[in-house]
């Protein structure tokens, strides 16, 4: 089973981009995710087009399983 860590940010222009991460580990906890993302606010660590993240809106880890026919 493929797992992503998904982190989604207020853009300052009003919309909203998702940063993904593959592998996260298994034991990843709110307190884990949330000073990083707070910290890539504060340091404006990206840059999406021209604008910048504001705030947090969301983080999750996603898991997919794919069944191989072939």
């Amino acid at each position: 089973m493929a797992k992503t860590l998904n982190m989604r940010f207020a853009l300052d222009n009003g919309k909203t981009t998702t940063m993904s991460l593959a592998a996260p580990k298994d034991d990843l906890v709110r307190a884990d995710v949330e000073p990083v993302m707070q910290s890539i606010i504060d340091k404006q660590a990206i840059l999406v087009g021209e604008a910048l993240p504001t705030e947090i809106k969301a983080a999750g880890v996603r898991e997919v399983n794919e069944t191989k026919l072939i």
